[in-house]
């Protein structure tokens, strides 16, 4: 299997579009489609973005490698759509276990966790890699645990024990719909301006 060095059309036209992922979703279709309404990014990112791409071989592309099952994903799933649609920024989805020349890529280079979003220039060249969830989402997202220690036992237990195994997928629903929550409350700014931020190293 060789990694994807480069992008280009014919690649990028395998992946899906937004409304085609949630539409053939196996996970947390519902989830996203809650969240789709919800979805505004700032109108200076959007401006910041259109100012730095600009500076670019045009026109820019988004990718992004994930799985069905991620809850990361599902929880910026709808931001990244809008944010990019109306940055006038095409956004294709590949699922790694489909594309493995994508997931390669990022594995290669040591990017284990998923969504792997990238920014693509008009040459094909990566411009930005955004990898999981924001720094401050992923800070709270320990802190939560650390107050709640029954959610990492039970993940630990629940293939061994059949009490944690059938109290699982309800909690990990419940912890879904609190990331939910503080994205929806000002964590997806955060997504944004981390992607930001990575656009403006490569001017």
């Amino acid at each position: 299997m060789k990694a994807l060095e480069q992008l280009n059309e014919e690649y990028f036209s395998r992946g899906l579009t937004l409304d085609e992922y949630v539409s053939q979703a196996r996970n947390y279709r519902s989830f996203v489609k809650d969240l789709m309404p919800k979805a505004a990014p700032r109108p200076e990112d959007i401006d910041r973005i259109q100012e730095l791409a600009a500076t670019h071989p045009g026109p820019l592309k988004a990718t992004v490698n994930t799985e069905d099952w991620c809850g990361d994903w599902a929880c910026n799933a709808a931001y990244l759509g809008a944010l990019f649609s109306s940055a006038g920024i095409e956004m294709r989805i590949f699922r790694g276990s489909e594309h493995p020349e994508i997931k390669e890529r990022y594995e290669r280079d040591g990017d284990d966790h998923i969504p792997a979003v990238s920014l693509w220039d008009g040459e094909g060249r990566e411009l930005v890699r955004w990898i999981e969830a924001p720094e401050a989402v992923s800070r709270r997202k320990d802190s939560w645990k650390a107050e709640h220690p029954e959610f990492m036992k039970t993940y630990q237990n629940k293939e061994s024990d059949e009490q944690a195994k059938k109290a699982w997928p309800k909690m990990y629903r419940d912890f879904m719909n609190e990331m939910a929550s503080w994205y929806v409350e000002g964590m997806w700014n955060e997504t944004g301006r981390e992607i930001i931020e990575g656009l403006e190293s490569h001017r």
